[in-house]
């Protein structure tokens, strides 16, 4: 059938008339559904929280999905589009690493209007396509740096990461933007550039001249150490190897005298490097946490420098045999160190690992918080029964382990009646999501000793540093090593 140009003109005038009518109806619709009818404070803090979930994370494969969540959820509905424009907060996530789009980040800057901003270049550890070309991003990176160098002053956090090995010229406009800005709300900075060795010597590169007030939280690769100001403020530093170079003992020290403050120091590999004098000590008078991650080779030397007199927690991991040979030699004759030591952490990869337990427990008896995240499980009762009466750790409250499963689960429980045997019971066991899941039918047998609370202590320690993606592969599932 074939219409005429009247039917024609007559249909299309019917759509007209009906869409109006059409739209008012989905609008109601729209609006009547749970989610929005939910108040603009709870569904800012909804937007949040998903921000916040997804900011570490760039799919560089799905071309940016995640990173403009905000502009994402403003073209939902015209009650979320009204919703995010009116939460500055929500826009004041600014990614600008490449490939960058000016248009995107002018529209966040104007649309985060006075909050304080967290500001992040992360270079991609892929191969540069098309997009990613070091040329095209070289060529612009002074355009960039004009753009945001306004705010910089306004930074709560800022971040640079990556491999700028085909960046320099980027590397070096983004160290001159911040060379003498001020910056007096920031508070967490992560400068974790690889390939930049050779260029901070050969440039002189130093930070923020004028000083970083009230930094709490600095993240930094070994090799950008001689670039920083004091850091009189600061209370957590994770420091990490990097470009083949470390921080000589010297450099350590002068870090410790301009952190007095500092509350948690985590170090990654071989980020500091020896030779380790019989005689020098570093003072640490606030240090409360010490977590040492990765192939660290100077674990003994560490601790028998470092003089920490308020030190609650300690991190191994991973835990390696002959990590505290050293350590327990010298404190065999030398006064008790770490006396208010409670929480322990190690991970041993290997049986000969966790047969080292029992040497952290001569090298730190005051403990009563021990966390294996990763649990041999033949191993793991060997040493916390042994061949004697004895209880390795005798002031042991608080056991926390990750990934048991029913085939270990007997050994814990041999383990549990044997230092409920010894007059000294644990208090409380915490166990993760998945191993409460696992061994589910023998609760009851484990609650009838002691208080069985599921909390991974693993994660937890994770999500507070810095680092965690580098820190994940240790209390992972893997085959021990014998």
């Amino acid at each position: 059938m074939t219409l005429s140009c009247d039917d024609t003109e007559s249909f299309h005038d019917s759509k007209q008339v009906q869409a109006p009518k059409l739209y008012r109806r989905l609008r109601l619709i729209n609006q009547a559904k749970p989610i929005n009818t939910l108040p603009p404070e709870i569904l800012c803090q909804i937007f949040e929280a998903a921000r916040h979930s997804t900011c570490d994370f760039r799919p560089w494969d799905l071309l940016d999905q995640r990173k403009l969540l905000p502009i994402t959820v403003s073209q939902v509905s015209r009650y979320w589009r009204e919703v995010a424009l009116n939460s500055p907060l929500l826009w004041s996530y600014i990614d600008i690493s490449p490939p960058w789009s000016f248009n995107t980040i002018c529209l966040a800057l104007s649309r985060a209007q006075t909050c304080p901003l967290t500001i992040n270049l992360t270079i991609p550890s892929i191969a540069f396509g098309n997009l990613l070309a070091p040329s095209v991003i070289n060529a612009s990176a002074n355009i960039l740096c004009d753009l945001i160098a306004p705010c910089i002053p306004r930074c709560r956090k800022l971040v640079i990461k990556g491999d700028f090995c085909q960046l320099e010229p980027l590397f070096i406009a983004i160290i001159q933007t911040i060379h003498s800005s001020p910056a007096p709300l920031l508070k967490q900075l992560v400068i974790h550039p690889t390939s930049v060795g050779h260029l901070i010597s050969k440039n002189q590169l130093c930070t923020f001249i004028q000083g970083i007030p009230v930094l709490s939280h600095l993240r930094v690769t070994s090799a950008m150490v001689p670039t920083l100001p004091s850091l009189n403020t600061l209370t957590a530093l994770h420091l990490t190897a990097a470009d083949r170079r470390s921080i000589t003992l010297a450099e350590f020290s002068a870090l410790s005298i301009s952190s007095p403050y500092l509350d948690t120091l985590a170090i990654y590999d071989n980020a500091i490097c020896g030779p380790w004098p019989p005689e020098a000590t570093i003072d640490f008078p606030s240090l409360r946490s010490l977590r040492i991650y990765g192939s660290f080779m100077s674990v003994s030397d560490l601790l028998r420098v470092v003089q920490a007199p308020l030190l609650e927690d300690l991190v191994i991991a991973p835990f390696a045999m002959n990590d505290l040979a050293e350590y327990r030699e010298h404190i065999s004759h030398s006064p008790p160190k770490f006396t208010g030591l409670k929480s322990i952490t190690l991970s041993p990869v290997s049986t000969s690992g966790f047969a080292q337990l029992e040497e952290a427990a001569e090298c730190f008896p005051t403990v009563e918080l021990v966390m294996i995240p990763n649990i041999h499980p033949d191993s793991f009762r060997d040493v916390f029964t042994g061949d004697n009466t004895n209880v390795v750790w005798p002031n042991l409250k608080v056991l926390a382990l990750r990934n048991v499963d029913c085939k270990n689960v007997e050994k814990l429980l041999a383990v549990v009646e044997f230092i409920e045997a010894a007059g000294r019971p644990l208090e409380t066991l915490y166990l993760d999501h998945h191993s409460i899941q696992r061994v589910s039918s023998m609760l009851p047998l484990l609650r009838r000793s002691m208080n069985v609370v599921e909390f991974d202590v693993w994660a937890t320690l994770l999500d507070e540093d810095l680092l965690r993606d580098v820190a994940y592969f240790v209390g992972n599932d893997f085959d021990f090593i014998s």
